[in-house]
């Protein structure tokens, strides 16, 4: 059984995301399914992160989210299966 995932991208990253895809023979939707797989396997991310400008350095989601709303913790567990 498939579940539709939706998420919010920037226009340019997607553009060049759907470029690379083409070229690779895969689409973006396959590229996504890959690295959920294997963040589901591993429970991390199958590559280091790393800041290629300073917007990049900004706080993701969790952290903004975290600092709107300091009395709610949020947790997240990741276990593998």
């Amino acid at each position: 059984m498939t579940e539709m995932f939706r998420c919010r991208v920037d226009k340019a990253v997607l553009k060049r995301a759907h470029e690379i895809s083409e070229q690779m023979g895969a689409s973006t939707s396959e590229l996504v399914r890959i690295f959920l797989k294997a963040v589901a396997k591993t429970g991390q991310l199958p590559f280091t992160p790393k800041a290629e400008s300073e917007e990049d350095e900004m706080p993701g989601p969790l952290e903004r989210r975290r600092e709107m709303n300091p009395t709610k913790n949020v947790l997240w567990n990741v276990s593998k299966g």
